[in-house]
Formats: structure tokens, C-alpha cells, sequence
């Protein structure tokens, strides 16, 4: 069989023919698909130990223990329920299969489409193997969300998934790249995201679960990816529930002082002028994964590298497929139900009001800024400071004629509002100049950005930083 054209069946009946690879199957929550696919393969008795599906709460807290976190439907869930699977299996058959024997346990749990609530569609996938006989257990561990508008589609959907995991972490072991890529196979058009994955075992102790992460996006397999202020990635369902959301869009090549300030001066003014409180407001850097693609000497590690010096700062970043504010608006609000700010330039204002950029987009611009101001959404416009010294603010902005009603009616309606205090030192500040004064050797560049910024560039010699020049 050409593994790149395998189908569903033909994955779970290499895996049956294959008298190495033997284990247990624990589904809740949307049906029996995986196992259903081995029974449906043929030769299922030479994989299959034990399938089990604990639907009931009760009875699944008397196997695998109550949940600590309240939630059936959740990473520590999914991890008690492989380790039990697992443990069991070694326990009552180490000695009693062939020497050649690799174990495994494969788990989810789910909560797919229901008849009685329209709650979101998402699970917990994972899988404990050996991958030489004998070994110490390896572990991967996936968050997955479903959007198919059916149960039936959505178990079908998970079915294949499951195998496809199974497949690859035991065929593609050896290149995890390789192994993402083969999640999707068989599934076709966006049925399933894939926000979180996490290797752990001896057998992938070189591998960096943050660039994995990163590549979900770069990939396609994800629309976004979080980190939390330890540098770890996170889930947005999860950091941003019952969260108000201030978001600082850019490259952040490098961060800079005057970022900073956006990000100190918005959050002031929002919770002076707004009541917010700032133990419930998530301050989101994002940047676009097309910013990076479009750069010179663009890679994964790049990425992470601007990753880390925003996270040193204490702040959550996050990478995103979306070029257009309106659709990180929506993103933002399907996920934290509360308040979204964007802190955004005089500059950006100009561009979300072009009307080339939504020539693709049903309804256009008019539509767009419809997605972008749902709810409780609005810019906090940073000032701009113009080449004969006067300040650009939001009523300055030149609109053409054919807009100026939309746009005076987000202005008069409190949409998009100025910020009321700014750093006249930092306002200035141009990145692209900062840029070429690292790689150029011009050290008044230590002057422009937060000082755990600086040392991490001199440390690791980033944006062409040249390790022969002695800070100030």
C-alpha cells in the first residue's frame, strides 16, 4: 500500500496484520468510532485486547477516579484515562504475549454536537505506547475541535482521526512533522482543528512541543495557537472563558517601548473608563503567521524566539491565521464571552478602512466591520505623529468620501475611541528603522526597547545583531 494514499480501512488493517501492536481502546463520548473502524478492517483479534466506553459518570469515575477539575471532558481526563488503560494492559499481559509485542492504550473523550445544547464540539485525544518491546511508554496528547453540524459526522470524523493518530505515532514516530501532517488524511475540508499537541517519552525527548505547536498553525491544522506568560502553549477555550480580551496586533520585530505603553495605557484607560477589572482581562499579543512566511530567514524557531520575548515581558501571545481584525474578532469572542479591545495605531485604522482588502469578502467592508464590531468590541487608537510634529488622531484620519458616514457612525457611537494618555518620549518610534540600527551595529537601539528585551538579542544574537558591539 502507498502510505500516502491509505485510506481509513487500509491504516486500520495494517495496524490488525501487524503481530507487534497490541492494546485497549477507551472512547466516551462520541460512540465507539475508532474501535469501530478495526472490527470494520478485518483482523481486529490481532490488535484489539479490550474496547470500553464509560458513558455513564458515575461508572467512569469508578475506573478511572473523580475528575479534579470538574470537567469529564479535559486533559487530565483523557491522561488518567490512557495511564489506567495502559497500566491494566501491562499488568495482565506483559508476560503473556509474544517478546515482540508493543503495547498501547488509546483514549478520548469528547463532547460532540447534542440534541439538547448547542455547547462546543471538542475532545481530548491520546495515545500511550511502547515503541520498541519492552520500552518505557511513550505519550501524545491532542485538543481537537469539531465542526461538523451533525453527531454522526462528527463521530465519523473522530474515528478517522483516531486511527490516524494510532497509525502515525507508531509508523511516523521517528519525524512528528510527518506525523501532524498525516492527522488530517482522509478527512477532507475543515472538519477538525487541531489547537494542542503535546510528545512525551524517552523516544521524544529532542522534540520541543512549542514548535510543534507552532507548525499546527503553520500547517493549517489550526487557525490559532496560544502561549501563556511561561512560554508554554495553552488553549485560548481555556485562557480566555469569562475573560475580557485587550489585543496588541504586530510583528513585534522587536517588541518595543512603545508597545509597552500601548499595552500599559489601554489597559489603564479600560479599566478607569470602562470598569474593567485587570484580574479578568487577558492582554493578547498577536501575531499573524503570514508576517513571518513574508520575512526574510523565516522559520519555527524565529517564531519562538519573538514568542519568548514577549512572554518575558508577562505577557500571552498568540499566532493566528487571520489578516483581517474581523476575523480575530470573531475568534476572540467565540472563546471569551466578554469584552474585546483592540490597541491599535492610527496607521491600522487606515488600513482596516481600505476597501481593496475585502473585494473577496461577501458584503465587503460594511460586512466586515459588522463581524469586527459584534458584540462589545472596540479600538483603542494609539496617535500618530506626523513629519511637521502634529499629532494624528482618529478625526484626522483622511476617509474617502463614500466611507465617511460608516466611519463618523463607529466614531460618534464610541466604536473606536483615542487613547486618552501616551508616552510623547517613545511616539516617534519606528520598528523597521530599529531593525536595520541592530543589524548595523548602531547601538542607540538599546534606548528603544524594554531592557530583558535587549539582553536577550545581544544574548542570542537576534535580528542581525552583531555580538562585536558592547551596549551602552
Amino acid at each position: 500500500m502507498d502510505k500516502q494514499n491509505m485510506s481509513t480501512l487500509e491504516k486500520a488493517l495494517k495496524i490488525n496484520l501487524d503481530q507487534s501492536i497490541y492494546g485497549t481502546l477507551a472512547e466516551i463520548g462520541a460512540g465507539q468510532e475508532v474501535a469501530r473502524h478495526f472490527f470494520q478492517a478485518g483482523a481486529a483479534a490481532g490488535t484489539v485486547a479490550k474496547t470500553i466506553s464509560a458513558y455513564d459518570m458515575q461508572i467512569s469515575d469508578s475506573i478511572y477516579g473523580q475528575v479534579s477539575c470538574g470537567r469529564y471532558v479535559s486533559r487530565s481526563r483523557v491522561e488518567t484515562m490512557v495511564n489506567h488503560e495502559y497500566d491494566l494492559l501491562i499488568k495482565r499481559l506483559d508476560n503473556k504475549r509474544p517478546e515482540n509485542t508493543t503495547f498501547f492504550s488509546f483514549a478520548d473523550t469528547v463532547a460532540a454536537r447534542s440534541y439538547k445544547t448547542n455547547r462546543e464540539c471538542h475532545g481530548w485525544v491520546g495515545i500511550k505506547l511502547q515503541l520498541q518491546p519492552g520500552a518505557d511508554p511513550c505519550e501524545i496528547i491532542m485538543h481537537v475541535r469539531m465542526f461538523d453540524g451533525s453527531n454522526q459526522a462528527q463521530q465519523h470524523a473522530l474515528g478517522v482521526l483516531g486511527i490516524n493518530l494510532i497509525y502515525g505515532a507508531f509508523y511516523y514516530h521517528h519525524s512528528p512533522l510527518e506525523l501532524i501532517n498525516s492527522l488530517s488524511e482522509d478527512l477532507g475540508g475543515d472538519r477538525i482543528e487541531i489547537d494542542y499537541i503535546h510528545f512525551s517519552g524517552p523516544q521524544f525527548n529532542d522534540i520541543d512541543n512549542r514548535l510543534m505547536v507552532l507548525y499546527l498553525v503553520e500547517s493549517g491544522l489550526a487557525n490559532a495557537a496560544l502561549f501563556n506568560m511561561d512560554g508554554q502553549a495553552s488553549l485560548a477555550s481555556e485562557e480566555l472563558y469569562k475573560k475580557d480580551v485587550l489585543a496588541l496586533r504586530g510583528t513585534f520585530r522587536p517588541v518595543t517601548n512603545v508597545n509597552v505603553d500601548m499595552v500599559q495605557k489601554g489597559l489603564k484607560q479600560f479599566v478607569e473608563t470602562e470598569g474593567g477589572d485587570p484580574d479578568k482581562v487577558e492582554v493578547i499579543f498577536e501575531m499573524n503567521m503570514a508576517s513571518f512566511i513574508n520575512e526574510p530567514g523565516f522559520g519555527r524557531k524565529e517564531m519562538l524566539n519573538r514568542i519568548e520575548l514577549l512572554t518575558r515581558l508577562g505577557y500571552k501571545v498568540m499566532i493566528t491565521h487571520y489578516l483581517r481584525y474581523f476575523r480575530l474578532s470573531e475568534y476572540f469572542a467565540h472563546f471569551c464571552r466578554g469584552r474585546i479591545r483592540f490597541l491599535t495605531s492610527v496607521d491600522n485604522v487606515k488600513t482596516i478602512f481600505e476597501e481593496r482588502y475585502y473585494h473577496a469578502e461577501e458584503g465587503g467592508l460594511l460586512a466586515a466591520c459588522g463581524k469586527l464590531f459584534t458584540r462589545d468590541t472596540k479600538l483603542y487608537v494609539y496617535p500618530n505623529l506626523l513629519n511637521n510634529g502634529q499629532l494624528q488622531t482618529l478625526r484626522d484620519i483622511p476617509v474617502p468620501e463614500n466611507l465617511s458616514h460608516l466611519f463618523m457612525h463607529l466614531l460618534d457611537n464610541g466604536k473606536m475611541v483615542d487613547f486618552e494618555d501616551h508616552s510623547d518620549e517613545i511616539r516617534t518610534f519606528n520598528s523597521h528603522e530599529l531593525v536595520t540600527k541592530i543589524s548595523l551595529g548602531d547601538t542607540s537601539w538599546f534606548n528603544d526597547v524594554p531592557e530583558s528585551v535587549q539582553e536577550m538579542i545581544v544574548e542570542r544574537n537576534l535580528f542581525g545583531y552583531r555580538s562585536l558591539v558592547t551596549p551602552l
